[in-house]
């Protein structure tokens, strides 16, 4: 082996360390919002942890258990929720919508929340959809991508297997995930 082979082969090697200590560094200091929302996309790589206090549902990440999902069941919101877009049963408990913050945090530092609906005596849990109002000055609710993730997640569908089963029986509510 000449000298020249070894300093090709060290260059190599060098230009390798660095690139791994690159994606170390971005992995370490990037936004941490936006990790929260790359973690968030695959739906199979959180596990509910059952902590200390009963009334706190917490949601953590399998391989960075630092990202977790919370909902403190004791802060309630709003009591007898209600709004349009919510599709009216005959058989639903419509006095029973309550709903709450699930906040998500990243090394137990709160960086963003997310209003979610208990409905029906908490056969649902659903975010609650963001408003657009259109030209003719109609209300448009949608979900939109960090709420469908999140719905995937810690959502409770009673009667529907999944947030877009759901989003079909409601009135004029629509998914948006690209917004």
């Amino acid at each position: 082996m000449t000298w020249r082979t070894i300093i090709d082969l060290s260059g190599v090697l060098g230009t390798l360390m660095g690139l791994v200590g690159f994606y170390f560094t971005y992995i370490s200091f990037v936004n941490p919002i936006h990790r929260f929302k790359k973690y968030l996309r695959n739906h199979s790589n959180w596990e509910r942890f059952l902590g200390i206090e009963d009334h706190i549902s917490i949601y953590r990440h399998k391989i960075y258990p630092s990202f977790q999902i919370t909902v403190d069941w004791d802060q309630e919101v709003v009591q007898g929720f209600s709004d349009e877009w919510i599709m009216r049963y005959p058989f639903r408990d419509d006095s029973n919508h309550v709903s709450y913050f699930v906040r998500l945090e990243a090394n137990g530092i709160f960086l963003q929340r997310e209003l979610f609906v208990s409905l029906d005596g908490h056969r649902y849990f659903v975010p609650v959809p963001r408003i657009m109002i259109g030209e003719d000055g109609v209300r448009n609710f949608y979900y939109d991508g960090i709420q469908i993730q999140l719905a995937k997640i810690i959502g409770k569908f009673d009667f529907f297997s999944d947030i877009h089963k759901f989003v079909e029986q409601q009135k004029n509510l629509s998914i948006n995930e690209y917004l």
